[in-house]
């Protein structure tokens, strides 16, 4: 029955996509009995969180592959649409799929059920907590001490490296251990000491990974965006790129290669233009993101007027973030403005006191990571510092920058390798 009814949802969503604005709330792809139209369902969810449409070829195009045979997904499809009488009964066929998806749930409840005549009271506590959670379509996130020791206790001391989320700068991520869902780090700098570089190849790094991340940049067109990826792909210098009119020696190749590499690369989603928090919460709540990167922090719209109070506007945008990010347990990435106190300084070196209208960002970020130019000269040698760090280690690396190419590499040696030969005033 739940299976039918399944693909009269989707049959239904295919016949009439303002379908979804009945049943968006109330079904969630996760509830689908049958993977293939669970899947189908969760792009109907995206195309409605980012507002465009979905149809037949646009599914096979998408889900079409190794797991899912294109022949598979067309006959799915043509099986939904010829089910489906009329799409004005959606709410009542997502009734049905909802209710066989409790149904299982509150079985499995019931079978982990272990009563004993020890601390039946709590034991009772917890029973009508799960049950109340799935009437309201939650799922409890209280649990007790002994509980989160079973879940994790067999995680350690062992080979999890497939598990964690690396940067792809190696003592970087040394010192920061990988990132895990619900952290948000803060990378803070100056303009123009190459923030947006960093999180670029960051997000370059993460994708070759196999990682799917969603990168939000507010301070860049979509074409400037693409620029410094083929830059930084092909060798060919983000100026030359930019203003050269024919192809010199082997350009052209190189141009090519890099475009169809980064023609590959469907696991990077890139969205710019002006956001509030809440419009990211939407638009990747359903997207599948390991990784989320905001390019930058203060161009984030505030959901609600501060009237001038601009600190706390910065504090409700971070509070807002860490919120997203432990909702989606994802790590979020987000580069901030640093204010200009450090500049007074003779090494330019700053601290976390210089994020601008810091407020709550201190506290909301797990990591926070400090870069600044160790020379006022020569701009390709950075400062990088681990400034704050919850689960692992601080510390000072060096980093070489080659601006043209977006290409940053950490300098052999580590912090102390810089003499003071080098010109760099780092101490």
């Amino acid at each position: 029955m739940s299976y039918l009814a399944e693909q009269n949802v989707i049959g239904s969503l295919l016949l009439d996509k303002n379908c979804m604005d009945d049943i968006y709330n109330v079904l969630s792809a996760d509830m689908f009995t049958s993977e293939l139209l669970g899947r189908i369902y969760l792009e109907f969810q995206r195309g409605y969180d980012n507002h465009y449409d979905v149809n037949p070829v646009m599914l096979v195009q998408k889900l079409g592959g190794d797991h899912f045979p294109e022949s598979l997904v067309l006959e799915e499809i043509k099986n939904c649409t010829a089910t489906t009488i009329t799409s004005a009964s959606v709410k009542s066929y997502a009734e049905v799929v909802v209710n066989d998806h409790k149904a299982k749930c509150f079985n499995k409840i019931l079978d982990e059920v272990k009563v004993t005549s020890s601390g039946v009271d709590g034991q009772i506590g917890k029973l009508i907590s799960q049950l109340e959670g799935l009437i309201d379509g939650k799922n409890a996130t209280s649990k007790t001490l002994s509980e989160i020791v079973r879940e994790n206790k067999d995680s350690y001391f062992k080979d999890n490296e497939a598990q964690r989320t690396y940067i792809g700068l190696p003592k970087l991520d040394d010192m920061l251990g990988g990132l895990e869902g619900g952290d948000v780090i803060v990378i803070g700098a100056r303009p123009g000491v190459g923030k947006s570089a960093l999180v670029t190849q960051i997000t370059d790094n993460l994708s070759a990974k196999g990682k799917r991340v969603g990168f939000y940049n507010l301070e860049m067109k979509d074409k400037q965006v693409y620029e410094r990826f083929v830059a930084s792909h092909s060798g060919i210098g983000l100026t030359r790129l930019r203003r050269a009119k024919q192809f010199l020696g082997d350009e052209k190749e190189r141009f090519d290669r890099a475009n169809e590499f980064l023609e590959k690369k469907d696991n990077v989603v890139i969205t710019t233009g002006s956001k509030a928090v809440s419009e990211i919460r939407t638009e990747s709540r359903h997207m599948g993101y390991d990784v989320i990167v905001i390019d930058y922090l203060q161009l984030l719209k505030a959901d609600k007027e501060y009237r001038g109070n601009r600190t706390a506007e910065v504090g409700a945008i971070s509070n807002a973030i860490k919120a997203l990010a432990m909702e989606l347990n994802i790590p979020i990435i987000v580069l901030s403005q640093l204010n200009r106190v450090s500049e007074a300084r003779e090494t330019k070196e700053p601290t976390m006191a210089e994020l601008r209208e810091a407020g709550d960002i201190e506290q909301d970020a797990s990591i926070i990571i400090l870069m600044w130019n160790l020379d006022s000269e020569n701009k390709s040698k950075k400062g990088c510092k681990v400034e704050k760090n919850r689960q692992g280690e601080t510390g000072r690396i060096v980093l070489n920058f080659n601006g043209d190419l977006m290409r940053f590499e950490e300098q052999d040696g580590g912090w102390n390798s810089v003499k003071p030969e080098d010109d760099c005033p780092f101490k």
